[in-house]
């Protein structure tokens, strides 16, 4: 993804001297208003993209409303318009797609072209006076007006936040609602352009706008949730501060649970920690006291003697500076100590509490003791940690002294998640987790680690910067290996991709056979003739609309046009017009038929069934009795109860979710997840894709490797019986910091 630097929150002042390169200062400042517009036209084919993902919903959701509109209408005339509107919808849906598209694709680049957004609302700002309009226009703004209040209200938090991104990428704040280019009222107006296109008749224009609230309307709020996204990934930002590192830098590299703010009592633990006023004591966590520098002789760095014989001796009253020069002098000393052992040893209990037994610490002040403390906890917590691996931890070991350093000349370490010596400490944590039990030692990705360790330990002499470059070069390995793993899933994904289409295409169908079941009004060999053999014929038409829309109408028409076909036929006039349509109807239903390749003996046996209704229906009395046709009546509407309560239970089953359902609905790309297979042995593999409709999650190793697909419904039996569990994916020093104080009362 592609990141602009932040936006300046003032537009740049030309000074007069500076007038005179008046050419070069134009270009500049038309490049600036130009790249700022690019911004908002960046927005408008995410947008149009996610209504294009929301629209068969929105359809079919507006085909109910209209028709339990002409249900409940008590007007004959109403009821006859909302009916035929629901019809034109069901039989036209891939046309009002295409236009409900196109409408709002061209409102939305209209509307982020216009640069000047102040001129435009004071041009368009006018009171509802009833000049020059008819009753029919006034009325038309007035729903208009009600319909897009109604959505700012139910998307008030994302438009509030969209408001000020826009305000910053226009570099005029505040801006309010009717300035933004993503407001509501413009998705409300292309849908009902949309519609009068679709359908000319007047009578139903006002009609459908009174319809489109928002549990009928399509979802703004995801929209707009997705646009305040890629705006702050693109740098703009809701505060004035520094640009947005989200999906740049060190932080695409870590999970993506990664918090976004430290916790405020946490926050306020730490300061309690360091208000000089409150002494931490030892962690039950701590080991029992060690000799002094038990490894090596304390022989690499002469300390001041006299110094060194005062704190021995117990004087105690050396300044702070000698102090300081003392117990940093030991600090160097165990730091290249460490750096020169050849082993390090295999437990993983922090040395930084032998600190306190040196003589250099015994006139430590409160505020350095307890630094010392919070940190051994800190790395207490990371040695404990199952998901990291021995080797891994034997080298965060070893940062354990130069980390300490920074610590104590910069506290802000504890409270600064972008601090490099802590973003450092994060990062090489979640590498860990990239590397199971199954990984080689000779993977590259720990020699790396081992790399970057060395090079602090022998290095670090107070220069913060060498954190930085050292996170920069951890960061550019872990993006080619990533860019690598990319490429690596290119072609599982093209499967699954082709795979879902399909199950959505087939979901799809099924709904289109369920909503005509339900009416009980379709034959019961028909009712099998559609469940079994029409919904393939469907799946297909469905994958491929995009390419052939005529193609599912065609198939929905013919699929009407059957089960019309079988309804009771109470006049001459209707057995006429069967007679006449049979001909076209059967030709089209035997070439569907054979586009499935359906030659099974059933096929002759439907067809026989069907020969006999329709023959039935050409012998049929002129007039069915009023008796008769009450039974009828009774009888379908029977059936369509029982149809629409075993649907309602079926909905219901569905949407129990469990424990499991949510934890795999909030699985994100990038978590890792530890697999145990049949044999009790533990792999670790990385989400690495998650199709659009989240029905086929696609997992591989850190390389790309090893790929393969589940689904949704495998993953989430996995997570109930326990043999998939997601591995923590928050910052390593935040999980540390909490356990360190947890039992400390602010």
């Amino acid at each position: 993804m592609d990141t602009i630097p932040l936006l300046p929150t003032e537009p740049p002042v030309l000074k007069k001297s500076q007038t005179r390169t008046g050419a070069s200062a134009v270009k500049k400042a038309d490049l600036s208003s130009a790249s700022r517009l690019l911004v908002l036209q960046n927005m408008v084919p995410i947008a149009t993209n996610l209504v294009a993902s929301q629209l068969e919903a929105f359809s079919m959701r507006l085909s109910e409303e209209l028709f339990r509109l002409s249900d409940q209408a008590i007007r004959l005339e109403e009821a006859k318009l909302s009916f035929e509107a629901h019809q034109l919808v069901k039989r036209n849906s891939a046309a009002f797609y295409r236009l409900v598209a196109g409408q709002i694709n061209a409102a939305l680049t209209t509307e982020v072209s216009v640069f000047n957004t102040r001129k435009r609302v004071r041009k368009t700002e006018q009171s509802l006076d009833g000049t020059a309009q008819t009753y029919e226009q006034m009325e038309t703004k007035i729903l208009l007006r009600h319909a897009s209040q109604a959505l700012e209200v139910k998307s008030a938090e994302a438009l509030m936040i969209l408001n000020t991104l826009v305000g910053r990428v226009l570099n005029r704040m505040p801006i309010d609602v009717s300035q933004n280019p993503f407001r509501p009222e413009i998705f409300i107006n292309a849908v009902h352009q949309a519609w009068m296109e679709l359908d000319p008749n007047p009578a139903s224009h006002l009609m459908v706008l009174r319809l489109l609230q928002p549990h009928v309307f399509i979802q703004l709020t995801p929209i707009l949730d997705e646009i305040n996204q890629e705006l702050m990934a693109r740098g703009v930002r809701l505060e004035n501060d520094k640009p947005s590192s989200d999906g740049k830098g060190v932080h695409a590299f870590l999970p993506v649970h990664a918090a976004s703010g430290q916790d405020p009592y946490l926050i306020e633990k730490i300061k309690k920690v360091f208000s000089g006023e409150y002494v931490l004591p030892p962690s039950p966590l701590a080991p029992g006291p060690r000799v002094w520098m038990e490894d090596s002789p304390r022989s690499i760095i002469a300390l001041d003697d006299t110094l060194a014989d005062q704190a021995i001796a117990g004087q105690g009253k050396l300044d702070k500076a000698s102090v300081d020069r003392l117990f940093f002098q030991d600090l160097l000393e165990m730091q290249l100590v460490y750096a020169q052992t050849d082993s390090p040893r295999k437990h993983f209990d922090s040395r930084l509490r032998e600190l306190f037994s040196s003589p250099s610490a015994q006139n430590l002040k409160v505020l350095e003791r307890n630094t010392i403390e919070l940190l051994a906890r800190v790395f207490d917590f990371i040695f404990a940690d199952p998901t990291l691996r021995d080797d891994v931890k034997i080298m965060i070991a070893q940062l354990q002294i130069p980390i300490l350093r920074v610590a104590f000349l910069d506290r802000e370490f504890f409270t600064r998640e972008s601090h490099p010596a802590r973003t450092l400490l994060d990062i090489l944590g979640n590498s860990g987790l990239m590397i199971d039990g199954q990984t080689d030692e000779s993977d590259p990705l720990l020699d790396m680690i081992g790399d970057v360790v060395e090079r602090v330990q022998g290095e670090y002499q107070a220069q913060i910067d060498l954190f930085s470059n050292v996170v920069a070069d951890l960061e550019s390995f872990l993006k080619e290996e990533e860019q690598r793993a990319e490429e690596a899933i290119s072609e599982p994904v093209q499967t699954a991709l082709s795979a879902e289409k399909m199950r959505v295409a087939r979901e799809f169908a099924e709904h289109d056979v369920a909503i005509r079941v339900e009416t009980g009004e379709v034959a019961g060999f028909l009712e099998v003739f559609l469940e079994e053999q029409w919904i393939r014929i469907l799946t297909i038409a469905h994958s491929v609309k995009d390419e052939k829309p005529h193609a599912l109408e065609n198939a929905l028409k013919t699929m009407d046009d059957l089960i019309w076909s079988l309804k009771p036929k109470n006049s001459p006039d209707e057995r006429k017009e069967l007679i006449s349509k049979l001909p076209a109807m059967l030709s089209l239903l035997n070439a569907w038929l054979n586009a499935i390749r359906w030659d099974e003996p059933d096929r002759v046996l439907f067809f026989s069934k069907l020969a006999e209704r329709h023959a039935a229906m050409a012998r049929a009395p002129l007039e069915l009795s009023p008796r008769r046709q009450l039974e009828i009546a009774v009888n379908i509407a029977q059936r369509a109860s029982n149809r629409r309560l075993d649907r309602f239970v079926l909905g219901k089953k569905s949407q129990e979710d469990d424990e499991a359902s949510k934890q795999v609905a909030a699985l994100e790309r990038g978590v890792w997840l530890d697999f145990t297979d049949q044999d009790e042995q533990l792999a670790r593999f990385k989400l690495a894709w998650i199709s659009p409709k989240r029905t086929s999650y696609i997992f591989t190793n850190r390389q790309g490797y090893e790929a393969f697909s589940i689904s949704a419904e495998e993953l989430v039996d996995r997570c109930r019986q326990g043999t998939v569990t997601a591995i923590m994916a928050n910052s390593l020093v935040d999980r540390a910091l909490a356990f360190a104080l947890r039992d400390l009362q602010v």
